[in-house]
This record gives C-alpha cells, sequence and structure tokens, in this order.
C-alpha cells in the first residue's frame, strides 16, 4: 500500500481548515498535471489544427481529470494504488524522464538554438552544440536535484507550494495575456491531417491516464472533499488557456520576445513541481522489483540522454507522449474490465506491451507524419484488445480458482 493510501488523519478539520485544504488539494491536482504535455501539446495542436486540435486536446483532459475526483470515493482509491501499485509506479517513472528530457530540450532550444542560429558557418555551429551540451546537462541536473530536495517535504507543505505555483501561473498568464492582446487568431495549416483522427485517441489517453497518476490518488484519498478536483478544472483550464496564449500562427516572431520570460518562469516553476511530486510518489511506494532508487535513476539517465542537443526534437516529444496514447490507457481498460481490485497478472501486462509495440507504426504515422487517419485504428487496437486482455484475464482467473 502506498503511502498515498495511508488513512486520513484522526483530527477532524476545522470548516475554513477544510476549505483550505480542498482549495490547496485541487491546485496540487492542477500543478502535478500541469507538465508538459499541458504546456506545451496545445502549441503543437493549434499549429496543425487550429482551435479544433486545441478543444480535442482539452475536453477529455478536463473530462477525465475533474471525473476521476467524482468517480473514486477514497476507500476506492485506496484499493486501486493497492492493487495496481506497479502501473502506478511505472506511470510516474516515464512521467518523470518525460518531464527531465523537455527540462533538456526547452533549455536547448531557448537558451541556445538563438545563438546557434546566428552563425553561419555550419562546422562551427556543430562544434557550439557540442559544447553546449554540457549546459544543457547542468541545466538537466539543476531540475532534478531540486525536485529531489522538495521530494522529501510532506503534505502541507506541497498543498502550499501548490498554491504559490498556481498563483504564480496565473499572474504570469495575465501579464503574456496582457502584452499580446489577447488570444490569437489560429487557422488550420492546408497541409494538416483531419482533426478528427486525433480524437478517439486523445479521449482514450485523457479519460483513463489520470486513474494511473499517483498524485490523483493521494489527493483524493487525504482531501477532505472531492470538490478538489473542481478546483483542479477551474485551475488546469487557466493553465491550458495559458499555453494558447503563446502561440501566433501568423506572426510567431511578434510574440517571442513577450512571452519566452513568462513562458520559461512557468515551465521551470511547473517542471521543479511535477518532477518532485512523481519523485515522492516513488519513494514513498512500496520498492518493486527493481527497488525505489534503480528506476528513478533510469528515468533520470534515459529523459537526460533524450534531451541532449542534436537528439531532442519534437519527433522524440510525440514519441514519450505515445506512452500516454496507447499502452497506458490500455492497461487501465483491461484493469476496469478485470476488476478494480485484482491486479493484472504479469503474462497480461507483457501481452499490453507487445500489442502496443505492434500498433506503434500507426502512432508514427499518426503522430509523427500528421496522417491523423492512422490514429483511428490505432486507437481502436487500444480499445479492443484492452477490453480483451481484461476479459482473458478475468476468465483466466476464474477458472483458477
Amino acid at each position: 500500500m502506498t503511502q498515498a493510501a495511508a488513512a486520513s488523519p484522526s483530527i477532524r478539520p476545522t470548516p475554513l481548515g477544510g476549505i483550505a485544504a480542498t482549495v490547496g488539494w485541487g491546485a496540487y491536482c492542477a500543478c502535478s498535471w500541469t507538465w508538459c504535455i499541458g504546456m506545451f501539446l496545445p502549441i503543437i495542436l493549434l499549429g496543425r489544427f487550429g482551435w479544433a486540435g486545441f478543444w480535442a486536446f482539452a475536453i477529455p483532459n478536463l473530462i477525465g481529470c475533474v471525473a476521476f475526483g467524482y468517480l473514486f470515493t477514497p476507500e476506492r482509491s485506496r484499493r486501486f494504488a493497492t492493487a495496481h501499485a506497479g502501473p502506478i509506479r511505472w506511470f510516474s517513472i516515464a512521467t518523470i524522464a518525460f518531464q527531465i528530457f523537455f527540462v533538456g530540450w526547452s533549455t536547448g532550444s531557448f537558451v541556445f538554438a538563438p545563438q546557434l542560429a546566428g552563425d553561419p558557418d555550419p562546422a562551427g555551429t556543430g562544434a557550439a552544440a557540442d559544447l553546449l551540451a554540457w549546459p544543457v546537462l547542468g541545466a538537466i541536473l539543476t531540475w532534478t536535484a531540486g525536485a529531489a530536495a522538495l521530494s522529501a517535504r510532506g503534505d502541507l507543505f506541497w498543498r502550499w507550494l501548490a498554491t504559490l505555483v498556481a498563483a504564480a501561473s496565473g499572474v504570469l498568464f495575465t501579464i503574456a495575456f496582457d502584452r499580446i492582446g489577447g488570444f490569437p487568431i489560429v487557422s488550420a495549416p492546408s497541409s494538416s491531417g483531419p482533426v478528427l483522427g486525433i480524437v478517439p485517441l486523445m479521449a482514450l489517453g485523457f479519460l483513463a491516464c489520470p486513474i494511473l497518476d499517483a498524485t490523483f490518488h493521494r489527493a483524493r484519498q487525504q482531501s477532505p472533499s472531492r470538490h478538489s478536483f473542481a478546483v483542479f478544472g477551474i485551475v488546469f483550464a487557466m493553465m491550458l488557456a495559458f499555453a494558447a496564449t503563446t502561440f501566433n500562427s501568423e506572426d510567431p516572431t511578434s510574440v517571442m520576445p513577450i512571452v519566452i520570460p513568462v513562458v520559461v518562469a512557468q515551465w521551470t516553476l511547473q517542471l521543479l513541481f511535477t518532477i518532485g511530486a512523481h519523485f515522492r510518489e516513488v519513494m514513498t511506494m512500496p520498492a518493486g522489483r527493481f527497488g525505489r532508487s534503480l528506476p528513478i535513476f533510469a528515468a533520470i539517465a534515459i529523459g537526460a540522454l533524450l534531451g541532449m542537443p542534436g537528439i531532442a526534437d519534437e519527433n522524440v516529444y510525440l514519441m514519450l507522449l505515445g506512452l500516454y496514447a496507447i499502452p497506458f490507457p490500455m492497461y487501465v481498460i483491461a484493469a476496469t474490465v478485470r476488476g478494480f481490485d485484482r491486479p493484472l497478472p504479469g503474462r497480461w501486462v507483457l501481452a499490453i506491451a507487445l500489442v502496443s509495440l505492434a500498433a506503434s507504426p500507426l502512432g508514427w504515422l499518426g503522430f509523427i507524419e500528421n496522417r491523423t487517419w492512422f490514429l483511428l485504428p490505432a486507437a481502436a487496437l487500444t480499445a479492443i484488445a484492452g477490453w480483451t486482455i481484461g476479459r482473458l484475464s478475468r476468465a483466466s482467473s476464474t477458472i483458477q480458482a
């Protein structure tokens, strides 16, 4: 059983304290969920599909996360977190690696790419890129060390930190919105794939993935009210609006000097928060087959390697995003069909991994090459395979019993 599944304190909070805790846990979920998907994927989708792509992302995202808080009771969350501790752990480990990659990619892109772009000599640019890999690595290690230091703190600290980070993001959003003059006018380019192709897989991912998020389980079990997730919805909607504000397809160079300072400030706060929150969850879960520390070190190493200049790019970002579109949703569907309180045996988890690998070419064609109709069979395969694996695992356990 995870620390997030521990029993609530016996001291009942005062009404004012209960409201403060509800708001704090809502802000906590909003900040732990505002990571490099919520902060950057809207920009990609706006560029490819216009506002239709943004809404295809935002609507299931908000519905899935808010619904988690109202569909799960603290006890049900506790039982699920206990039965499925392994996949929840791997969800956090994947999230840590994804954030660390994004630290490296964003540091190299925003800090170093403008300097390299002014060098007309390709050889000089290549040499400079090799040298600048060290500062990128330094940024990754700095963020990681800061997140590790935060991870040792308790629930009260994290609720207050979340409230401050959410308030700071609100101030930064207000500054960006005022300086830019409102939301951009965005039209989908004629070369983009059909936006309808991304809708089913987006819906599957964002309706299912909150169920594997350890920070959500912690909040649902510790918050005095399920309405924390309504607070989440309000704060997270603001975060998504912030991301949309930073994009301008008509004249991107005009907004860059305005948005880069506020974007860097928000990304710094949010990435530090998310990495630290998931560090904390992994370190408070029961040790798995590989212990607690080894998976975290592996996540740091993989994320850092993928985030290095010359490796990090949008394709790597979209490949990592695929984890939250196919294997994690497939697991949630299988676990739901099998029964929330019953762990999925290892051979069925392996089956999910193999089916996800088989579906990866469809994801590549849909995400990387923007041929979005290929995401429709990918979504169908994810749903059908998850349902089938859940049914087969339930039937096999019944026969063995």
